[in-house]
């Protein structure tokens, strides 16, 4: 599932020690555990999702350490945080791929991520047009699954697992 190796992680948890010590804020083992188990998502995922994995792992932390060290987790670039078309934040691992886009279905959710060079140069010509230099930019792009009773990505075609109690 993952496809981050131990030697990135190790980087990761190296650069979250030291924002972690620079801003002074405490260093706890729960806080490395939520990023543990960020590195083993392959997929853009919510706090709750991240909850739910963590909660049917056996891990014991609490929702609100999630979503703050989700925060900080962001505030480090280890995190990209994406609010898609008014839905909760979603996070992905910042190291997972190169600066990329997305692609969103307004029906069943699915999310494709994708390069496009001439993006880049389009940021950066409009920046300049408003005497700014563009430094990074985000695109998404809303449309709808061809048939959204057949798909294979909509929840509702889909049989719900089991939660572990």
């Amino acid at each position: 599932m993952s496809v981050t190796t131990t030697e990135q992680l190790d980087e990761l948890k190296s650069q979250f020690a030291e924002f972690l010590k620079q801003k002074m804020y405490r260093n706890t083992q729960e806080r490395y555990r939520v990023l543990e188990r960020i590195a083993e998502v392959d997929q853009h995922f919510s706090a709750d999702e991240l909850y739910l994995i963590m909660h049917n792992q056996g891990d014991r932390v609490s929702r609100a350490t999630i979503y703050s060290t989700l925060d900080l987790l962001t505030r480090c670039n280890i995190l990209v945080k994406h609010r898609f078309q008014g839905e909760s934040a979603t996070y992905e691992l910042r190291s997972r791929m190169p600066h990329h886009d997305h692609l969103l279905c307004t029906e069943c959710g699915h999310i494709v991520e994708f390069n496009a060079h001439e993006l880049e140069e389009i940021s950066k010509k409009i920046a300049q047009k408003f005497g700014f230099k563009a430094v990074e930019h985000s695109y998404q792009i809303f449309a709808m699954c061809p048939d959204s009773s057949t798909c294979t990505n909509n929840p509702a075609n889909t049989p719900k697992p089991l939660l572990a109690s």
